[in-house]
């Protein structure tokens, strides 16, 4: 007898193993780095380990993120009004729905000095990926402001390299716009240099289009 598996089961499934993968790699690395750090006792030493914890603290974030928004869209939320609140029926962070807790990116993880305002994630639906599902916009979950030592460890525990990509991105406010291009194809989740100071960018997709 044949059987086939519903487009829903396997955008579950795929979701599901993205997070996975992201969870396990920020563990392992978290739990490293964290030993690392705790037997050595130089400055040196401590920018390179805590730069490593805090990459991996936002790794696991995000894969919580994503696990999170999955669960809005498998209760039947809609992908259109999905927020990274905790706003009732929309809100992935819905204290009643129970979707995932309401998580503060690291302090330590931003430049200095940290604004007035602590940093939060936000969420952007006006992001183009190459690679990244059919080439239309992701919705994608993000942090700027990040040190650049936090953000080259992001991309050297994802792909193996520390470089990082410059994208022509315009955030204004909280809204985050633009396309990327070829230099993170294909890259789900990331950091990227922006504008001219720069401005160092964590991205992870919550659901590609």
């Amino acid at each position: 007898m044949n059987t086939s598996v519903s487009p829903y089961r396997r955008f579950r499934q795929r979701g599901m193993g993205a997070t996975i993968i992201l969870f396990t790699i920020a563990l392992i690395v978290l739990v490293g780095a964290a030993l690392a750090y705790g037997s050595r006792g130089n400055s040196k030493a401590f920018t390179g380990e805590s730069a490593k914890v805090m990459s991996s603290l936002l790794l696991k974030q995000s894969a919580e993120h994503r696990d999170a928004y999955n669960r809005y869209i498998f209760d039947g939320g809609k992908a259109s009004l999905a927020e990274l609140t905790v706003t009732a029926d929309v809100g992935l962070f819905d204290p009643n729905k129970s979707y995932g807790i309401k998580q503060d990116p690291p302090l330590k993880a931003f430049d200095e000095p940290v604004p007035a305002t602590p940093p939060i994630w936000l969420m952007s639906r006006a992001v183009n990926i190459p690679g990244v599902g059919t080439g239309t916009a992701a919705t994608v979950a993000f942090v700027s402001g990040l040190k650049i030592e936090v953000c080259s460890q992001i991309n050297l525990q994802l792909y193996g390299l520390a470089s990082i990509p410059t994208e022509s991105l315009t955030l204004t406010g909280s809204a985050l716009s633009g396309t990327m291009s070829s230099a993170s194809s294909g890259r789900y989740t990331g950091c990227v240099a922006f504008g001219t100071t720069p401005n160092y960018l964590f991205y992870s997709t919550l659901s590609e289009n």
